[in-house]
């Protein structure tokens, strides 16, 4: 039975860990593109605010709508993954680091969301185009911050499977 039980949760493990690394890839990996690439080729390409921002509202839109799937993912087997070890009692160091860091980013995700994001919303719909891309450029910004949490965070999950290189 003790065995039954182990192969159980490793393979429950296993699937959490997969689809919080396809989360984590959608979520870091999309927001490199469209901060990274995206914004920037269109600040230089389209030059009114109007188009601009209502390109990137669009965008924006659609980005957010796929990190709450991700955003909810990452926690679900996150703290998933915690519970399945043993809580939170049993964490190493480097395993602490990526629960601290990756809470701090969701965090700052639905910051993100709820404070620049809608208002960016409210400024598209009420003709402030100006006011929308300078609400653009605070969630480039707040992204950037998690784009750099980001590396110590995928970094301390590696370490807390492989072992730290040092």
């Amino acid at each position: 039975m003790d065995n039954l039980g182990s192969t159980t949760a490793m393979n429950w493990t296993f699937f959490a860990q997969s689809l919080h690394l396809l989360a984590v890839i959608l979520w870091i990996g999309g927001i490199l593109f469209m901060d990274g690439f995206l914004a920037p080729a269109l600040r230089r390409a389209i030059a009114q605010a109007e188009p601009r921002a209502r390109l990137l509202y669009v965008l924006f839109r659609n980005f957010f709508a796929a990190i709450w799937g991700a955003g909810a993912t990452l926690v679900i087997t996150g703290y998933g993954m915690v519970f399945l070890r043993g809580g939170f009692g049993v964490l190493g160091s480097a395993q602490w680091v990526m629960v601290v860091l990756g809470t701090v980013m969701v965090l700052l995700a639905l910051y993100i969301f709820f404070v620049p994001f809608l208002r960016m919303r409210a400024a598209v719909l009420g003709g402030r185009w100006d006011a929308a891309c300078a609400q653009a450029g605070r969630i480039r910004l707040l992204s950037s911050v998690n784009i750099v949490l980001a590396v110590p965070t995928v970094l301390s999950g590696i370490w807390s499977i492989f072992g730290a290189p040092f």
